[in-house]
Protein backbone atom coordinates (compact mmCIF):
# COMPACT_ATOMS: atom_id res chain seq x y z
CA UNK A 1 0.00 0.00 0.00
CA UNK A 2 3.00 2.19 1.05
CA UNK A 3 4.26 2.12 -2.20
CA UNK A 4 1.41 2.10 -4.16
CA UNK A 5 0.78 5.97 -2.53
CA UNK A 6 4.10 6.81 -3.81
CA UNK A 7 4.01 5.86 -7.00
CA UNK A 8 0.65 7.22 -7.81
CA UNK A 9 1.42 10.23 -5.53
CA UNK A 10 -1.60 9.32 -3.59
CA UNK A 11 -2.68 9.66 -0.27
CA UNK A 12 -4.15 6.72 1.64
CA UNK A 13 -6.49 6.80 4.40
CA UNK A 14 -6.36 4.20 7.61
CA UNK A 15 -9.41 4.11 9.82
CA UNK A 16 -8.14 0.95 12.50
CA UNK A 17 -7.17 0.20 15.80
CA UNK A 18 -4.65 -1.29 15.03
CA UNK A 19 -1.40 0.07 15.81
CA UNK A 20 1.10 -2.02 14.05
CA UNK A 21 -1.12 -1.15 11.09
CA UNK A 22 -0.46 2.37 12.05
CA UNK A 23 3.08 2.23 12.76
CA UNK A 24 4.04 0.85 9.40
CA UNK A 25 1.99 2.38 7.07
CA UNK A 26 0.96 6.05 8.58
CA UNK A 27 2.93 9.46 7.97
CA UNK A 28 0.80 10.94 10.60
CA UNK A 29 -2.07 10.17 13.08
CA UNK A 30 -4.64 11.57 14.57
CA UNK A 31 -6.09 9.42 17.89
CA UNK A 32 -9.59 9.60 18.61
CA UNK A 33 -11.34 9.02 21.67
CA UNK A 34 -15.38 10.03 21.74
CA UNK A 35 -15.71 10.88 18.43
CA UNK A 36 -13.00 13.73 18.42
CA UNK A 37 -9.25 13.85 18.00
CA UNK A 38 -7.70 14.34 21.00
CA UNK A 39 -4.07 14.08 19.38
CA UNK A 40 -2.43 14.12 16.32
CA UNK A 41 1.32 14.36 15.34
CA UNK A 42 3.73 12.35 12.66
CA UNK A 43 3.78 8.97 13.57
CA UNK A 44 7.58 8.98 14.68
CA UNK A 45 6.74 11.58 17.15
CA UNK A 46 3.48 10.24 18.14
CA UNK A 47 5.10 6.67 18.99
CA UNK A 48 8.07 8.46 20.57
CA UNK A 49 6.50 11.39 22.67
CA UNK A 50 2.35 10.65 23.32
CA UNK A 51 0.94 13.47 24.64
CA UNK A 52 -2.75 12.52 25.81
CA UNK A 53 -2.86 9.93 28.08
CA UNK A 54 -5.28 7.65 26.43
CA UNK A 55 -2.70 7.58 23.55
CA UNK A 56 -0.46 6.59 26.05
CA UNK A 57 -2.97 3.86 27.22
CA UNK A 58 -2.97 2.66 23.58
CA UNK A 59 0.46 2.48 23.45
CA UNK A 60 0.71 0.51 26.66
CA UNK A 61 -2.25 -1.98 25.57
CA UNK A 62 -0.37 -3.18 22.89
CA UNK A 63 2.79 -6.18 22.96
CA UNK A 64 5.49 -4.85 21.36
CA UNK A 65 8.20 -7.41 19.81
CA UNK A 66 11.29 -5.09 20.92
CA UNK A 67 10.15 -5.07 24.86
CA UNK A 68 11.00 -7.26 27.59
CA UNK A 69 9.11 -10.76 27.29
CA UNK A 70 8.05 -10.28 30.94
CA UNK A 71 6.45 -6.78 30.47
CA UNK A 72 2.78 -6.75 31.36
CA UNK A 73 0.69 -4.86 28.72
CA UNK A 74 -1.64 -1.98 31.02
CA UNK A 75 -5.00 -2.10 29.74
CA UNK A 76 -7.34 1.43 29.74
CA UNK A 77 -9.73 0.93 32.66
CA UNK A 78 -13.31 1.47 32.69
CA UNK A 79 -15.72 2.04 29.43
CA UNK A 80 -15.63 3.47 26.53
CA UNK A 81 -18.42 6.18 26.19
CA UNK A 82 -21.77 5.66 25.16
CA UNK A 83 -21.52 8.42 21.78
CA UNK A 84 -24.85 8.94 22.54
CA UNK A 85 -24.83 10.32 25.74
CA UNK A 86 -20.98 12.22 25.93
CA UNK A 87 -20.19 12.99 29.57
CA UNK A 88 -19.81 16.80 29.84
CA UNK A 89 -16.26 17.91 29.75
CA UNK A 90 -13.70 15.57 28.69
CA UNK A 91 -14.91 12.14 27.19
CA UNK A 92 -11.79 10.22 28.44
CA UNK A 93 -12.34 11.65 32.10
CA UNK A 94 -13.94 8.96 33.44
CA UNK A 95 -10.73 6.44 32.34
CA UNK A 96 -7.74 9.26 32.86
CA UNK A 97 -5.64 8.38 35.27
CA UNK A 98 -4.33 12.67 35.71
CA UNK A 99 -8.00 13.63 35.41
CA UNK A 100 -8.77 17.27 37.42
CA UNK A 101 -12.13 18.47 38.03
CA UNK A 102 -11.45 21.14 35.65
CA UNK A 103 -11.70 17.51 32.90
CA UNK A 104 -15.34 16.43 34.28
CA UNK A 105 -16.90 20.33 33.28
CA UNK A 106 -15.02 21.55 30.09
CA UNK A 107 -14.03 19.91 27.38
CA UNK A 108 -10.53 20.71 26.50
CA UNK A 109 -9.82 22.47 23.01
CA UNK A 110 -7.41 20.63 20.73
CA UNK A 111 -4.31 23.16 21.12
CA UNK A 112 -0.95 22.87 19.21
CA UNK A 113 2.20 21.96 21.52
CA UNK A 114 4.96 21.64 19.29
CA UNK A 115 5.53 21.41 15.33
CA UNK A 116 3.17 19.64 13.99
CA UNK A 117 1.88 18.20 17.28
CA UNK A 118 -1.19 19.03 18.94
CA UNK A 119 -3.80 17.69 21.73
CA UNK A 120 -6.88 18.00 23.72
CA UNK A 121 -6.18 17.90 27.16
CA UNK A 122 -5.26 20.04 30.36
CA UNK A 123 -2.43 17.98 31.43
CA UNK A 124 0.54 20.02 31.02
CA UNK A 125 2.52 19.60 28.43
CA UNK A 126 4.98 16.74 29.34
CA UNK A 127 5.28 13.32 28.00
CA UNK A 128 2.36 10.81 29.76
CA UNK A 129 4.47 7.60 29.66
CA UNK A 130 4.51 4.62 31.71
CA UNK A 131 6.00 4.09 35.09
CA UNK A 132 9.84 3.00 34.06
CA UNK A 133 9.09 3.93 30.72
CA UNK A 134 11.51 3.32 27.45
CA UNK A 135 11.96 6.44 24.86
CA UNK A 136 9.31 8.37 26.19
CA UNK A 137 9.76 10.72 29.69
CA UNK A 138 7.75 12.52 31.91
CA UNK A 139 10.54 15.49 31.81
CA UNK A 140 10.59 19.04 31.19
CA UNK A 141 12.56 20.93 28.97
CA UNK A 142 14.98 21.46 31.46
CA UNK A 143 15.25 18.10 32.24
CA UNK A 144 13.53 17.82 35.41
CA UNK A 145 11.04 15.09 36.35
CA UNK A 146 7.34 16.77 35.94
CA UNK A 147 3.84 15.71 36.87
CA UNK A 148 0.53 16.56 35.27
CA UNK A 149 -1.25 19.62 36.60
CA UNK A 150 -4.42 21.84 35.02
CA UNK A 151 -3.18 24.45 32.84
CA UNK A 152 -3.69 28.30 32.75
CA UNK A 153 -7.39 29.50 32.21
CA UNK A 154 -6.47 30.62 29.01
CA UNK A 155 -5.62 27.39 26.86
CA UNK A 156 -6.13 29.05 23.31
CA UNK A 157 -3.56 27.62 20.88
Amino acid sequence: MKELTRETGSSLLLITHDLGVVARYADRVAVMYGGRIVETAPARELYARPRHPYTRGLLDSVARLDSDRRRRLVPIEGQPPDLAHLPAGCAFAPRCSRVFDRCRVERPKLEVIGELHAKACFADDVTVTEVGAGPASARGADGEQTSCSPTPESDQP
